[in-house]
């Protein structure tokens, strides 16, 4: 068999001339393509999924990139499908090695929005840390204009950094068959543990990045080996410390458990030494990384991490971050809400710094943001310390999963979670009852978790104002308390979890804008019952009336 020649490319690193495949890595150790056989006729995502199956995800990919180069690229095989082909790709090798990476891929609509946030930053070289196929660095390319990504090419001022060596080197090749494959050995390509102290960001640099989501066991020798890193145990957290370390500006998508998790408290710390803002995103009804479609096929929609974008902006006279609110939005309101001036007009007013008193980033409507800092400062005491330690006659139940509301009652319902919450006497009885189910709890776990479960650590936080209470207030809540207690079998609803019944109770809304309305004017807050309609809805335009089912 005839031995294949390769064309030869100029290589600006060291000045000597290289085949393609050695200046990529992806091509060390791989057989002579002519050993090996795939037919690109006709080729489809099955006879892809069949080669991965057959001679593995790198070979494969190393056929493909050969292929495309020196024969170009189809409606199929092209950078727009990359991302979603390798992902593909990944999950049927995972699902027959069995292994996890924390690989998740940053959607186009994600990425653009990241790109237009990263443009707006200043740094000379574009960094893309995680890179994996190139999703990122490729939409922040395509915003500019092209003598401006000739620029960058021509002075090698785009770097890549990555653990697998597969992904990127297919964001290596994205770029260069996107602009030019002379410009390949013109992309610095830091393959590795970006987390080793061998491997450093340029200084007057910018990065984009969206880093693996996996957890690690044991802190490398290699590293920095922090507080944060031996704390958290989180890839993402580390990645996040060394990219804000650099001291260089950066626009990371994550998830949002960084915000308030007590693991992540030196991350928060490290945080409020610099400013930018924080953008949360909910994953139900609609989650940042699903619902979406890549090039021409579905990729897989299993992943249903809550997320944030956190750009980091770095201005010298301020401290802090804005945060938007926990943000739902329906999959139909996609393309609206992922906006980036919609985004920003959700930001709070205030920049938010951590200390001692307050250990949390609060996700508040900035509508609300007076109202919760009245509600805290007029408070003289927390649950934790207002609630009896043991179980007395005035007890409440209240369902620890609160996807809408939340509720208490005096019944316990048949359910697999609940808080069961006792006081001393049936003045403070009343009132809980209420503050429970008025939006005020509920908006407390929106603002500092919103996971899948209310916490007690985090109802044991819950500012309590019982000192503020009138004679005339202590009986509205008794009035309103036993008219609750009263109806609460008419207003139970029932439904089928994993084939087990759960109850809860969906009290109409003219209780809780009653309860809402009191409270307010309790804390001296300008806000009206119906503002709440943001903090409870389930659609980003929509309005209350189209919620569903409580959990």
């Amino acid at each position: 068999m005839a031995t294949k020649v390769y064309p030869k490319f100029k290589n600006s690193q060291n000045n000597e001339m290289n085949t393609l495949f050695d200046i990529a890595p992806i091509a060390v150790g791989l057989l002579e393509l002519s050993d090996l056989s795939i037919s690109f006729e006709d080729y489809n995502i099955d006879k892809y999924i069949n080669n991965v199956n057959e001679i593995g995800l790198e070979k494969t990919w190393a056929h493909i990139l050969f292929h495309v180069t020196y024969n170009g690229c189809n409606e199929f095989l092209n950078p727009t499908n990359f991302g979603s082909l390798y992902e593909a790709g990944l999950a049927e090798q995972d699902k027959n090695n069995k292994k996890k990476s924390g690989q998740y891929y940053t959607p186009s609509d994600v990425s653009k929005l990241m790109a237009t946030w990263l443009y707006e930053l200043v740094g000379l070289n574009i960094c893309d840390v995680g890179c994996g196929t190139g999703n990122l660095i490729l939409s922040y390319l395509s915003i500019l204009k092209p003598d401006d990504v000739k620029k960058l090419l021509d002075e090698e001022r785009i770097y890549l950094y990555d653990f697998d060596k597969t992904a990127i080197t297919i964001a290596q090749y994205s770029i260069a068959l996107t602009y030019g494959i002379s410009y390949l050995s013109k992309i610095n390509v830091i393959y590795g543990d970006f987390l080793s102290d061998k491997i450093q960001l340029p200084q007057n640099s910018k990065v984009i990045s969206n880093p693996p989501y996996a957890k690690f066991d044991i802190v490398s020798d290699s590293w920095k080996n922090s507080n944060i890193q031996s704390n958290t145990k989180e890839f993402y957290a580390a990645f996040m410390e060394k990219i804000i370390d650099s001291r260089n500006p950066a626009v990371i998508i994550t998830p949002y458990s960084f915000l308030g998790g007590s693991k992540f408290q030196d991350l928060r710390n490290l945080l409020s030494e610099f400013d930018g803002f924080i953008v949360a995103f909910d994953n139900v009804p609609g989650n940042i990384f699903n619902g979406r479609k890549h090039g021409i096929f579905n990729s897989n929609t299993a992943n249903s991490v809550r997320a944030a974008i956190t750009v980091v902006q770095n201005t010298s006279h301020i401290k802090g971050f804005r945060t938007t609110p926990l943000i739902r939005f329906k999959n139909e309101e996609r393309d609206m809400v992922l906006d980036s001036e919609v985004l920003k007009k959700l930001l709070s007013k205030k920049y938010q710094t951590t200390n001692s008193k307050s250990r949390m980033f609060a996700r508040c409507h900035a509508e609300l943001e007076d109202c919760l800092e009245n509600w805290k400062s007029k408070s003289t005491t927390i649950a934790n310390e207002f609630i009896s330690k043991s179980q007395s006659e005035y007890t409440l139940y209240m369902p620890n999963t609160c996807r809408y509301f939340t509720t208490a009652s005096k019944k316990k319902l048949n359910r697999g979670g609940f808080l069961t919450v006792s006081v001393d006497n049936v003045d403070k009885f009343n009132f809980l009852y209420c503050l429970i189910n008025s939006s005020f709890a509920y908006w407390w776990w929106r603002v500092y978790d919103g996971g899948i479960t209310y916490p007690v650590s985090l109802f044991n936080s819950l500012p309590i104002f019982y000192d503020l209470l009138t004679g005339d207030d202590k009986n509205f809540f008794s009035q309103m308390t036993t008219e609750m207690i009263e109806n609460e079998n008419i207003y139970t609803v029932t439904k089928m979890n994993a084939g087990n019944i759960q109850e809860n109770i969906k009290f109409p809304r003219k209780y809780r804008d009653a309860l809402n309305n009191r409270f307010l004017r309790l804390l001296s807050c300008t806000s009206k019952a119906s503002t709440f309609d943001l903090v409870h809805k389930n659609s980003f335009f929509g309005n209350i009336t189209e919620i569903g089912e409580d959990d």
